[in-house]
């Protein structure tokens, strides 16, 4: 699975790569952005299409490598209570003196047989 993720983000900055070369005339045009509300006005300077391009780039990149971090750390959390529920519940099993059942049945099979 490790090389597919490769060999499918090589593909996309090839893509990538073959695009910019393709548009570099569109990509090079420059414009402003602007924010106009009653109160407040801003505009920024000029800037180049490729730049906003890459700024997007990066945006969606930065937030779905902040979503999986939440998603792993959660995943972590959970796998850690499990493990101390799975704890918890095999010391009641031995104050109980119930043993687990691939060692139980091996025992009564032994026990009947003598």
């Amino acid at each position: 699975m490790r090389y597919v993720k490769l060999i499918f983000f090589l593909l996309v900055v090839l893509l990538a790569i073959v695009f910019i070369v393709q548009n570099r005339v569109v990509l090079e045009h420059s414009f402003q952005l602007r924010f106009d509300i009653m109160v407040l006005k801003v505009q920024t300077e000029l800037i180049p299409l490729w730049v906003l391009l890459l700024f997007g780039y990066f945006l969606g990149a930065i937030t779905a490598f902040l979503y999986f971090v939440v998603h792993h750390i959660r995943q972590r959390q959970t796998i850690r209570h499990l493990r101390q529920n799975l704890e918890v519940l095999g010391q009641e099993l031995k104050r109980a003196g119930v043993t687990p059942e691939g060692q139980g049945a091996a025992e009564a099979t032994a026990a009947s047989h003598d």
